[in-house]
């Protein structure tokens, strides 16, 4: 077995003094405000601006909408569930719950009424905090099946058609009375709370089968936000960002990080993201592939807008960028780097004497870039005050990755669970590279199973599965590891590389294993497909179910002069915010045309496969891969056997073509 562990961790929840290093969610917050009285805390869109918090008026919301909760009842040890779109009343409202000694239960906004039934239900719940009146409104005819529920609070004002329904501002005016009755009451409760202590239900979205609960501790989010301000932090004072679902453990996680550190939380959502970034020019946030891809687009549409010598220079000096980024990741430095990335690796204490050095004019060569193009691409995106930025969820393109870390823009990816706090490895900041979710966190161990399957231990491990014993001791070995159900390997420099879900190799009827996610991860890499889900169990060959990239495919039609209906053209918006088109004409996709264009594609894909690899047929789907038709994740992950499922008589009519 390969076994690679992370940096030493001195810290533990047995030594720890309060005062000292925390311990809780709790002692992280409320030293933070203690600490940063006066500096901002959040700040949140309001009338097209920011409004903000500072640390000490946000403590004192917190403290009087958690006693407010109290005199709904809510004990310690209760479930809260909390139901809403990222906005800085979900971080309030669970430090609320959390300094009410209870357990936050968050449900991602978009799930289907069932889901959001079964997670209340399970989780036994006996509060829920919800956005709006859409999300009122789908809760409220399932209500009476939840015998364990017995408050609604909603962010916004809905009116109150019932009697147990109340406003998060109306909490906030009962826990002020609550502490005239009881003084002291909040801050007794929160101090009660121990490092074991349950914090958090978080329902795993699943690819197969119900939610589990994931059980996470307050020392699991201690453990995790402390290890990862040993690799990057914001400072007091900087500005973060937050816009993914803090539903998900990877937004809160890094939500909870920034509070460690005393930095400024800009909530937005991903609809506002280019307007904000370029208001806000963050110093760190996390983020999902996507987004970067969505950044590159822009940039490459402004480039083709432009005279044909701009043209020019700009591909010139895209291709020096990626030869910079891939440099940089072997551990070349270029001596180059930016006031941004520099101040980051010395916070870290990570700036460190390089392994080689790039020759005088080549530096001088990316100096001169730097000037005219780099600092201009990441002024107009917002990104020129950049320390970095994590990219989780999913792979980043490697070639990508070089370009951005070329221009001066470090992307840190990594890998985690929600069974894992979010982070279980990630690149280091000094030495990134692209195509490896990085090294073990400080204080953590991974190794590989005989198969390749990828193991952790460390204090970030959940606790197990809510009310599932079963579950959970399948999930861990004898001796204590977390099995991740995914398969890796280590390159030369001691990297993890992830390779594939174990559930998802496919067998082919001659015998032959096929890993689908390298073919996959090929396929998409072309601009005309937006996903693709490569079958072949108990068949011949490999097929691939693709959906197409329908924007670019309707500039191809349209250029083509293919005739098809535009009314049917329906659009949609994507993880990052942006307008995609999600359905066309499915005459469209039957145009041998098109075919032909995709028959190309796997022309020039398949070479890069074994023969029993290669993907020999396919079939185009009709629409986006959604959310709402329960094909994708909320976290954006293929649920592959839901697709499977769907698409089954698809399926059929592509081998029956053999």
């Amino acid at each position: 077995m390969t076994l690679i562990k992370g940096e030493d961790f001195q810290i533990s929840k047995e030594d720890g003094q309060p005062g000292d290093n925390p311990r809780t969610v709790n002692e992280l917050f409320w030293r933070s405000v203690a600490r940063f009285p006066r500096l901002d805390a959040v700040k949140y869109r309001d009338r097209g601006g920011f409004s903000g918090l500072t640390f000490a008026e946000y403590g004192t919301k917190v403290k009087h909408l958690s006693l407010g909760l109290k005199s709904l009842g809510l004990e310690k040890g209760d479930k809260a569930s909390l139901f809403s779109r990222t906005r800085y009343e979900w971080a309030l409202s669970d430090l609320a719950v959390q300094s009410a000694g209870a357990v936050t239960v968050s449900i991602y906004p978009t799930l289907a009424t069932n889901t959001v039934k079964y997670i209340v239900d399970h989780s036994d719940s006996k509060i829920i905090i919800l956005e709006n009146r859409k999300l009122l409104e789908q809760l409220l005819p399932v209500a009476g099946d939840l015998p364990l529920l017995r408050h609604i609070v909603t962010i916004e004002d809905c009116g109150k058609p019932q009697d147990n329904i109340f406003t998060l501002d109306e909490l906030v005016e009962r826990g002020k009375g609550y502490e005239n009755e009881n003084p002291g009451a909040c801050e007794a409760t929160w101090k009660s709370v121990q490092p074991d202590d349950l914090s958090s239900i978080i329902y795993t979205s699943g690819t197969t089968g119900p939610p589990k609960g994931v059980m996470l501790s307050h020392w699991n989010w201690v453990f995790t936000a402390l290890a990862s301000a040993r690799l990057t932090v914001l400072a007091e004072g900087e500005p973060g960002m937050a816009f993914l679902p803090m539903a998900h453990v990877y937004m809160r996680l890094a939500y909870f990080t920034s509070v460690l550190g005393g930095a400024t939380m800009y909530f937005t959502l991903p609809e506002h993201l280019a307007e904000d970034l370029a208001r806000i020019r963050p110093r760190g946030f996390p983020a999902v592939p996507r987004l970067f891809e969505q950044i590159y687009e822009r940039i490459i549409e402004r480039v083709e807008a432009s005279p044909p010598h701009r043209r020019k220079i700009f591909y010139i000096a895209a291709r020096k960028a990626r030869e910079m980024g891939r440099l940089k990741s072997l551990g070349v430095e270029t001596d180059n780097l930016t006031g941004e990335e520099r101040r980051l690796l010395l916070d870290a204490g990570r700036l460190k004497k390089p392994a080689a050095r790039l020759p005088l004019g080549q530096r001088l060569g990316h100096r001169f870039f730097d000037l005219l193009v780099y600092k201009k691409i990441r002024k107009g995106a917002g990104l020129d005050r950049l320390s970095y930025a994590v990219s989780g969820a999913s792979s980043l393109p490697k070639d990508l990755a070089y370009f951005f870390s070329g221009i001066g823009i470090r992307i840190i990816e990594g890998y985690g669970l929600t069974e894992t706090c979010a982070p279980g490895c990630a690149n280091p900041v000094e030495r990134i590279r692209p195509g490896t979710i990085g090294r073990p966190l400080p204080g953590t161990m991974i190794k590989l199973d005989e198969d390749g399957e990828i193991l952790i231990k460390g204090g970030h491990v959940m606790q197990g599965y809510y009310k599932m014993p079963e579950e959970t001791r399948q999930v861990f070995t004898a001796d204590g590891w977390l099995k991740t159900g995914d398969t890796g390997a280590v390159d030369e420099a001691g990297y993890l590389v992830f390779k594939e879900r174990k559930k998802h190799i496919i067998v082919l009827s001659t015998g032959k294993n096929v890993a689908p996610l390298p073919i996959e991860e090929r396929l998409k890499k072309s601009r005309w497909i937006g996903e693709a889900v490569v079958v072949g169990d108990d068949r011949k060959y490999v097929a691939a179910l693709i959906q197409p990239a329908f924007d670019p495919l309707l500039d191809f039609a349209r250029q083509n002069k293919i005739e098809f209906d535009e009314a049917l053209t329906e659009k949609t918006f994507d993880a990052a915010g942006a307008e995609i088109t999600a359905t066309v004409d499915p005459a469209l996709l039957k145009h041998e045309m098109v075919l032909d264009l995709y028959r190309s594609v796997l022309a020039e894909a398949n070479p890069t496969f074994d023969p029993h690899e290669q993907v020999k047929r396919f079939a185009l789907l009709p629409g986006v891969l959604s959310e709402e038709n329960e094909e994708i994740t909320p976290t954006l992950k293929v649920k592959r056997s839901r697709v499977i499922e769907k698409y089954a008589g698809l399926i059929e009519e592509v081998y029956a073509k053999s």
